[in-house]
């Protein structure tokens, strides 16, 4: 039951188009190109033996040859640094005034926020922004208890920034 010779066109069409894709199956622009080669996890790896063969890797000599005794040059003191000031002593009392009141507002808003949630359900990624700014705010008073003002500063920022994420009604 043939239909005519368009239905034997097309045909020819469609057998000479999959000859094509049969011929083209070498060509690298149709096909992904195959590995060649060894895998990776089948070469074989070099021993420490074969390592140590080779001259070339054998490290140069020491430029001084090891002293067997110390000599009396050696035995004197090298000067001890003298230590960092600290952040704190290098503030004065004004700086030291003025970054209490930025850790006092920073907190007091991180904490708002973190009272705020603390009474809802949250989902799982306000959870967790939630709980890093607990932590950070517990981690802002061990800094403060050490008197480390420029840390407990910081961390207040950082508290404050993440709390304003959080939107509990």
């Amino acid at each position: 039951m043939s239909r005519g010779p368009r239905s034997a066109a097309r045909a020819a069409a469609a057998a000479a188009l999959l000859v094509a894709l049969v011929m083209a199956q070498g060509c690298a622009t149709l096909l992904p190109r195959r590995a060649r080669g060894v895998p990776i996890d089948q070469r074989p790896t070099p021993t420490l033996e074969a390592d140590t063969t080779d001259s070339s890797l054998e490290p140069p000599p020491p430029a001084t040859p090891p002293r067997s005794e110390p000599v009396a040059a050696d035995r004197t003191e090298t000067p001890t640094p003298s230590p960092r000031p600290s952040v704190e002593s290098v503030m004065t009392p004004e700086e030291r005034r003025e970054a209490l009141t930025r850790i006092v507002a920073d907190t007091t808003a991180a904490s708002a926020s973190v009272k705020k949630c603390s009474t809802r359900t949250l989902l799982p990624d306000q959870e967790s922004v939630y709980e890093t700014t607990r932590g950070l705010l517990a981690q802002i008073r061990s800094a403060l208890a050490r008197d480390e003002v420029w840390r407990a500063e910081s961390l207040a920022r950082k508290a404050r920034q993440l709390a304003s994420s959080l939107s509990c009604p």
